[in-house]
């Protein structure tokens, strides 16, 4: 299990401790930090977001996370205010039942390279191809009936679903669209097909009362720069998100706004993976922020082959080992 450092105040050094499934070191400043860093070079950081500018230009060769404490700071300022920053989780998160299986997950993917199965043994989901955007209701139509079968509530319902309609418009038109397979931008108000090899991955279910949907497509034509500027952008201008349905990039707002975890996985030219989950529970209690987000945006060029594709064309239990993104629940 990957060695873990902690630069942060008692209190969340001692929830990552109670957390993180392997060793940890609490370091006091940024040179015991670079120190430990030395030490065990491929150790991962967690690091208080009020010290996070401390490591600015440091030698760090392992993976820094930031922690954030929402009574001071939200967690998409955090992603577009520091440029290198990946992987962010909140306060609330460490402390939820949920961290240490998230956490164990994260640094298994961050030292190993590749991501443990997104549903265990007591999940439930579905997964289908979807390359004409025809029978995109149909799709969400019988997710919505999945999900109701679970006893999922109508509210969780509604917002997967429009999480879901916004992946897969991305994949359908933005993604080809800005990786140049359309010779012009297409409208979304037009019918689109595309040939099996370019069609979009959609998967969705259960597990431990989180709900998840997971949108793959083959172009990987999203960047870090237009993602962090699409939400830039929107948090600054006071975007009513509740009032306002596409355009400028409200899409990928929306979805951060509203889902509970989200991890985005792009091999350039290759793969755009986008993991969000949902728990109804906090929902209920009136809680709607961020608890972490996860960015892997590579610099180089993924090989041929570098990943394999799911292309199921049916409905089925979903225990699936070629998902890519991350176990959040």
């Amino acid at each position: 299990m990957q060695y873990s450092l902690i630069l942060a105040r008692e209190d969340l050094a001692s929830l990552v401790r109670a957390a993180a499934p392997g060793p940890c070191v609490h370091v006091g400043s940024r040179g015991a930090l670079l120190a430990a860093a030395r030490e065990h070079p491929r150790a991962a950081a967690f690091v208080d977001f009020e010290l996070l500018p401390l490591l600015d230009g440091a030698a760090v060769s392992g993976p820094i996370i930031g922690i954030v404490d929402e009574t001071r700071a939200e967690p998409i300022r955090a992603l577009t205010s520091i440029p290198w920053l990946s992987h962010l989780v909140t306060a609330e998160m460490l402390a939820s039942p949920s961290a240490r299986s998230h956490l164990e997950a994260l640094l298994d993917r961050l030292e190993h390279g590749t991501a443990p199965h997104v549903i265990g043994a007591t999940g439930i989901g579905r997964a289908a191809l979807l390359g004409n955007s025809a029978r995109r209701e149909a799709r969400f139509e019988r997710m919505r009936e999945f999900f109701a079968t679970q006893s999922v509530s109508e509210r969780t319902i509604a917002s997967i679903s429009d999480v879901a309609e916004e992946l897969v418009t991305n994949a359908l038109y933005d993604a080809p669209a800005e990786a140049g397979y359309f010779q012009h931008p297409v409208q979304r108000t037009q019918h689109v097909k595309l040939p099996p090899e370019h069609a979009c991955e959609i998967s969705y279910g259960i597990e431990h009362g989180s709900v998840f949907v997971r949108v793959r497509d083959p172009f990987g034509a999203l960047t870090r720069a237009r993602l962090m500027s699409v939400l830039n952008r929107c948090q600054s201008a006071a975007v009513a998100l509740d009032e306002s349905r596409g355009g400028a990039g409200l899409g990928l707002w929306r979805i951060f706004s509203t889902v509970s975890t989200i991890a985005i996985t792009v091999i350039p030219g290759s793969l755009t993976d986008i993991l969000v989950r949902i728990e109804p529970r906090r929902r209920r209690q009136g809680g709607k922020q961020l608890l972490a987000a996860h960015l892997f945006f590579p610099a180089e060029q993924a090989v041929d082959g570098a990943q394999g594709r799911f292309a199921a064309d049916h409905d089925h239990d979903l225990m699936d080992d070629s998902f890519t993104a991350l176990y959040v629940a």
